[in-house]
């Protein structure tokens, strides 16, 4: 879900991620207030479906993962993963994403600039029986010894070498520094069959559902560790432990302590850890004090975000995981570049959904709570509008042959970004416009947080609850940009 940044070699790449497509206007100096939300009291939406397919995940993934950095900097991994069966389908096999596989020389995705390593060495089950499998692109299919039946769980490790390429897109290696992500065999979602793709360099074709996180490391030298997970105080480190529960992916970065510095500030119960590049600090203050203000005006406005630690890595890049983000150091990219991240973690991480099928429950609704809290930041005025919505208006002013926003991702073309975070962000913001302004909008998406708040959503399901808590039918105005039944 997600501004997505990527190696900007094509046209395709401009409309990779949100982060990496604008130039951005100066940044306003202006405080942020936090204003107090007030519109048209609506009554309690009630629960749209007895039985709604937000709670169906199909599967769910548990992992304890042992990393071992070896002198030549390879990586050599251990993935236990507890699977739960919780379709009503039996299963003759398990699916996975192992998304590394596309970086080695014999499957490189065409789009990567370098090669890595990844070679799978064994798959077994907890009885420590080999276990065959079949890997194609990104998809890994392991059979297991039983079929492993609704309800069941069962356990299998894969072991694993792993060498990130140089400047490669999300896992990479730049000099001495590792970003992991992607890294670890992934739990596919499961409907009635697994819900695997192949590689695609355009927004997110992988999907995957909550579980919990154990990752153990040992370094050949220490590095500063931010994670998904919880990592303390931010210091240089050889080893250790990080973990986190009820997330839906889990990214850790080792950064080299001679490059980076960190700074760490509080919002409510959450410690935000900032690491910026060392040959640009002079900005650094400024920029997580954005972090905080932001954060602060997502859990009061839109829904209490429990995660202990928040960690901002500015490696010039674009990218939302749970509890943490990837965004740019440039000043004038990185205001709204963090804005969006960080609302990722309610529309993408807290709420959840397909983002291959559609994208658009993420990334349109992020991009449209990012230019609410800029526009309000500024001034809710015409003037604040304009500025806080202003890369938004860019996209949606260009033309488009795609219309439909609930398309899989792959179908876009360069229609990408102008759709999903320009015309659905700023026809969704007119519609609140006329029904109470910008607070109405911030009322409608916190009343959404919290009805789904880790749960997963479809478009079928996100109309239905939008005429709820209207007391309206609006499904004709969805049929104009959705495909609905």
């Amino acid at each position: 879900m997600k501004t997505k940044a990527f190696i900007a070699i094509c046209t395709a790449a401009v409309i990779l991620g949100v982060g990496s497509y604008f130039i951005l206007e100066k940044e306003s100096k202006i405080d942020i207030v936090e204003p107090e939300v007030k519109a048209e009291e609506k009554p309690t939406a009630k629960k749209v479906k007895e039985e709604s397919i937000s709670v169906l995940q199909g599967s769910r993934g548990n992992y304890k993962i042992d990393i071992h950095q070896a002198e030549d900097l390879r990586f050599h991994i251990s993935a236990e993963i507890e699977v739960t069966n919780e379709s009503k389908s039996v299963w003759e096999d398990i699916g996975f994403y192992f998304i590394p596989n596309v970086t080695t020389l014999e499957n490189k995705y065409f789009m990567l600039s370098s090669i890595g390593e990844a070679e799978i060495s064994s798959i077994r089950n907890k009885d420590g029986e080999e276990l065959s499998y079949k890997l194609n692109d990104t998809m890994l299919y392991v059979t297991p010894k039983s079929d492993v039946q609704p309800g069941e769980k069962t356990i299998l490790t894969v072991e694993y070498l792993l060498k990130p390429p140089f400047k490669g897109q999300r896992l990479s290696r730049i000099d001495n520094n590792f970003y992991l992500a992607l890294w670890y065999p992934m739990l596919g979602r499961y409907t009635n069959k697994w819900e695997l793709h192949p590689y695609y360099h355009v927004g997110e074709f992988y999907d995957t559902g909550y579980g919990d996180y154990e990752i153990t490391y040992e370094l050949a030298r220490e590095y500063l560790v931010a994670s998904s997970g919880e990592d303390g105080e931010p210091k240089p480190t050889i080893s250790g432990k990080t973990q986190g529960t009820n997330i839906k992916d889990f990214y850790i970065a080792f950064l080299d302590p001679e490059e980076w510095i960190s700074e760490t500030l509080q919002a409510n119960d959450t410690t935000i850890r900032y690491f910026y590049p060392y040959d640009v600090p002079d900005t650094l203050h400024q920029m997580i004090m954005d972090a905080q203000r932001a954060f602060l005006f997502m859990e009061k406005n839109i829904g209490d975000n429990p995660t202990k630690e928040f960690d901002v890595v500015a490696n010039n890049s674009g990218m939302e995981y749970p509890n943490i983000v990837e965004v740019w150091f440039d000043p004038g990219r990185h205001e709204r570049v963090l804005i969006h991240e960080i609302a990722h973690q309610w529309f993408y991480f807290m709420v959840s959904s397909d983002p291959y099928e559609e994208s658009w429950l993420d990334e349109s609704l992020t991009a449209l709570l990012e230019g609410t809290y800029r526009t309000l930041r500024y001034d809710s005025s015409e003037m604040g509008e304009k500025l806080g919505f202003n890369e938004i208006n860019i996209f949606a002013e260009r033309k488009t042959q795609q219309e439909i926003a609930n398309i899989p991702v792959t179908e876009f073309g360069t229609d990408h970004g102008p759709v999903l975070y320009g015309k659905i962000p700023a026809i969704l913001r007119d519609f609140f416009k006329e029904r109470g302004g910008h607070e109405e909008t911030i009322k409608f998406l916190s009343a959404y947080f919290n009805e789904f708040k880790y749960q997963y959503v479809d478009t079928e399901t996100f109309v239905e609850f939008f005429n709820e808590y209207h007391q309206e039918d609006h499904t004709e105005f969805f049929k104009e940009w959705l495909l609905l039944e």
